[in-house]
């Protein structure tokens, strides 16, 4: 008999619950990771971990290991129902490339003593899940992935007899193997066979948390929780920085258009903080002294503010949603003015996105719906018609007249920080104040 490597090898947590022999198991593969080399592990890991952390949150208490370049969730035999919820909450999981709900046939009953694929077994499974799935007018192909090289079957030999045998017994008439509208896949690992249909789309990317922490922008429109969300689907931890028109209760914040997009957001990232600091004091300073610049002044301001804050926290870059052109104050002149403020980087994974397409993600993660509410955002309350063409010296000289004593403006604002926790969807409780920055670092 030969061992289950992803049962002995990744014992399930305390409370878990195990598969029984044979039965069904979710497939994840993330063809990023196997690319790492060397530290193909520590991203397997990780992706594993998150995982579980999602699946635990949403009660699915299953376990999931590794094996062979691919992540595997043993599902215990009462929760087959709920598969398709599972499938749509692990699709979005940054990291997780593709994902299949796979019938499993232990090695024992899956191959005979001479190292062949046991007929007798996988001819009549193969054929109920044709018949159980059949589409009128529809193609097939039959697909087997021989991984265990010492299997002695040869792979175009299964999918010739498994194709027949499914002419022979179904419905299905219509063979295409170079593109078929349906195809069976089987996959020959040491710990068995894997029997699934055609599988489902993921996110992709690399697991929240192999990609060092970024500290992104946030305002109450459509672009900046798309650019936030992109850099967590590449491994980053992200947090949030928002600089809220007046002083706001932690409450309120929570209840907020902010609060609701990282509460949105965290379904996808896991665990997120929401830094909300007050624009009032520079909004004071300016007051009644137009000049055209209040737009690439406030965003000056902003990223001073949130770079000090990011050094904090041990953010190594800012993340906003800039996309060039978009308006006035995102030309690249006003981008460059804007950026040379500060020495931490700042990334901009929007910057040659449309607006359909910023949009089109914002759908798909669920934060369009709440960005378009009405929010008093900053950057629409100040004076209109900005310049689009802005200098670093130029500004400088104006921040000089305008506000002499800049470090205390930034200060002020710092001090009045509140920090919101978020997880999975929710916000945890209680909330960390700026007061108490050495406990949040």
């Amino acid at each position: 008999m030969i061992a289950d490597p992803i049962t002995t090898a990744n014992p399930a947590p305390e409370g878990a619950e195990r598969s029984q022999p044979g039965g069904r198991r979710i497939l994840l593969h993330a063809p990023d990771i196997t690319l790492k080399g060397r530290n193909q592990r520590d991203f397997q890991q990780a992706l594993i971990r998150n995982v579980r952390l999602h699946l635990s949150r949403s009660g699915y208490h299953w376990n999931a290991g590794a094996s062979r370049g691919r992540v595997c969730i043993l599902v215990p035999e009462r929760s087959a129902i709920d598969i398709p919820d599972a499938l749509a909450l692990l699709r979005r999981i940054p990291g997780v490339a593709a994902l299949a709900d796979a019938l499993w046939i232990p090695p024992r009953e899956a191959y005979t003593e001479d190292r062949q694929v046991n007929w007798d077994l996988l001819t009549p499974k193969v054929i109920d899940l044709a018949a159980s799935i059949y589409r009128e007018h529809a193609s097939f192909a039959v697909r087997f992935n021989r991984v265990d090289k010492q299997l002695l079957t040869i792979s175009s030999a299964v999918g010739e007899r498994l194709g027949a045998a499914i002419v022979q017994a179904t419905a299905w008439d219509k063979v295409n193997l170079k593109r078929p509208d349906c195809t069976f896949h089987i996959d020959a690992y040491p710990d068995g066979l894997y029997l699934y249909t055609d599988k489902l789309k993921g996110v992709g990317g690399l697991p929240v948390g192999t990609g060092g922490r970024v500290l992104a922008l946030l305002s109450g429109g459509i672009d900046s929780p798309v650019a936030a969300y992109l850099l967590a689907k590449r491994g980053c931890e992200v947090d949030l920085f928002h600089l809220s028109a007046s002083h706001l209760s932690v409450s309120e914040i929570a209840d907020s258009v902010i609060g609701r997009l990282v509460r949105q957001l965290s379904r996808h990232t896991g665990r997120m903080h929401l830094h909300v600091a007050p624009n009032t004091y520079f909004d004071m300073a300016l007051k009644g002294r137009p000049t055209g610049y209040e737009v690439v002044l406030f965003r000056r301001f902003l990223l001073r503010v949130a770079a000090e804050q990011a050094n904090r926290i041990g953010a190594l870059a800012l993340v906003n949603g800039d996309s060039l052109g978009q308006v006035a104050s995102q030309t690249l002149e006003n981008m460059v003015s804007v950026t040379r403020c500060i020495e931490t980087p700042v990334f901009r994974p929007l910057v040659g996105t449309n607006k359909d397409e910023i949009i089109d993600l914002a759908r798909w993660i669920g934060t369009y719906e709440i960005s378009i509410d009405p929010y008093k955002d900053c950057c629409a309350l100040i004076a209109g018609n900005p310049k689009t063409r802005s200098t670093h010296e130029a500004l400088v000289e104006l921040e000089q007249t305008l506000i002499p004593d800049y470090p205390q403006l930034m200060a002020r604002t710092l001090q009045d920080m509140t920090v919101l926790e978020f997880a999975y969807g929710e916000r945890v409780t209680p909330n960390i104040n700026t007061h108490k920055q050495e406990e949040f670092t």
